[in-house]
């Protein structure tokens, strides 16, 4: 991709996810970036379609940003794309392609390419709140501590050993709680008792892509984070979890709704 693809990129988007597309306002960073690949699929010199390949942690690649222009769907482009992107990850020496979607035809498409599914999701989201304190950061030297916490939470087996980010789901163990410390991406309920993990958000919200813990530490970190939103001016908290995660009973507990009951994200990896 090139920077004067851009005007092509916004004919390609304008329709998915109702113009709400997250493509057009990344854009930019991909084409910038030389760790990734943004590449573009093309026919008779036009762009018809799009994917990233980004390696993100040792032997994995996270293959993001599929698109075909509506004008040339249902050609096998999209095929052709993913079994390109698939060899050129097994040229490089990579071990597993792991990517995130929420859309069922490429859901189909995924699965009949091998890929195995690793976790469902559902969206949950609360509004901001007023008046409370935010959860604790931790520092990662904690990490070892708080995964022998979160290793034994109820409902953990749900996530499939994974922390569903859907930026880049790089397996849960303690490596991944002292890197997200590192980050300022975990918080803290009292006593160490329950945690919650985030990610890079897509909007004006605390994105969270993992709970751990239970009972009223549990709910403690939520409405914390409810109101963390509100001090930083934010609107929401949204939270991903996997159906039938015993949080569920804590989130509505604690004022949280489905913010897409109709809908489900899922992570997928497929060995390469």
């Amino acid at each position: 991709m090139r920077r004067a693809d851009e005007e092509r990129i916004l004919e390609i988007t304008k329709d998915v996810w109702e113009g709400r597309d997250y493509i057009p306002r990344v854009f930019d960073r991909w084409v910038s970036d030389a760790g990734a690949e943004f590449q573009a699929a093309e026919v008779e010199g036009v762009v018809v379609g799009v994917q990233r390949l980004r390696p993100y942690a040792p032997g994995l690649v996270w293959y993001e940003g599929l698109r075909v222009a509506s004008t040339h769907q249902r050609r096998g482009i999209a095929r052709t794309m993913l079994n390109a992107a698939i060899e050129e990850s097994r040229q490089h020496g990579f071990r597993e392609m792991r990517l995130a979607t929420t859309y069922q035809p490429a859901v189909n498409l995924f699965e009949s390419a091998g890929f195995r599914r690793l976790v469902e999701m559902r969206w949950w989201r609360g509004l901001r709140v007023e008046g409370g304190e935010p959860a604790r950061i931790p520092d990662p030297s904690e990490a070892a501590r708080l995964w022998s916490m979160v290793s034994a939470s109820p409902g953990i087996e749900t996530y499939g050993g994974v922390c569903p980010d859907m930026n880049g789901a790089r397996d849960l163990d303690a490596g991944e709680i002292e890197r997200l410390a590192r980050n300022g991406l975990v918080r803290l309920g009292p006593g160490g008792r329950a945690l919650a993990l985030l990610r890079e958000p897509w909007g004006q919200n605390i994105a969270v892509s993992l709970l751990a813990g239970s009972g009223g530490a549990m709910r403690e970190v939520l409405m914390a984070l409810r109101f963390e939103a509100d001090a930083d001016g934010l609107k929401h908290v949204t939270v991903n979890l996997p159906p039938g995660h015993p949080a569920e009973e804590d989130l509505k507990a604690t004022g949280y709704d489905f913010a897409d009951a109709e809908r489900s994200a899922y992570i997928y990896a497929l060995a390469l």
